[in-house]
């Protein structure tokens, strides 16, 4: 039995049922998207795991995950691995890090962070606002300073890791690391 869950949970199994789900640069050859984008989007540092192509796409798809840009977030995360030559399918992983699930905790937890390092709105700023738009701008300072910061601090904590770990498992198997 012990032999069978650890078969079931190896890494390697676990990445290959994952990379199902993974486009393939030559299942978008045609699309709308390779119409629009070009042949830009078969760039091998956007789909080939490099060390660089991967910490840099997780940091991408971390830091674009924490602002609140629910809605655009996909297609801000290709453009910015389009534009940054980043690893795609690692920076629209990452982006998973909000879901329905995890904002309605994320979210508040940034808006405080927000408050509690710019204040609440002077009521100079929110003086021509009426209505509905100045209650967006009431909330949406706070939360936009809130999640810049952190998002800043886990995008640049999750760089840091990944490059190292990935270092350290090259390390580990005792090859030279030729894919950065």
């Amino acid at each position: 039995m012990h032999k069978k869950i650890k078969h079931i949970f190896s890494l390697k199994k676990l990445g290959l049922r994952l990379s199902h789900f993974i486009p393939r640069p030559h299942h978008l050859n045609g699309t709308i998207l390779h119409r629009v984008i070009g042949e830009r989007l078969f760039d091998s540092h956007l789909w080939k795991p490099t060390n660089k192509s991967v910490s840099a796409g997780f940091a991408i798809g971390v830091f674009i995950a924490l602002t609140p840009t629910i809605g655009v977030q996909i297609p801000l995360i290709i453009l910015s691995a389009l534009f940054l030559r980043v690893n795609i399918p690692v920076a629209l992983a990452a982006s998973w890090i909000t879901n329905p699930l995890t904002a309605p905790v994320i979210y508040p937890l940034q808006y405080k962070l927000g408050l509690w390092l710019s204040g609440a709105p002077d009521a100079n700023v929110l003086e021509g606002y009426t209505g509905m738009l100045r209650i967006f701008f009431r909330y949406a300072i706070p939360l936009w300073v809130g999640s810049l910061i952190s998002a800043t601090f886990c995008a640049s904590l999750g760089y840091v890791g990944i490059f190292s770990l990935w270092g350290l498992v090259v390390k580990l198997r005792g090859k030279k690391d030729t894919s950065s």
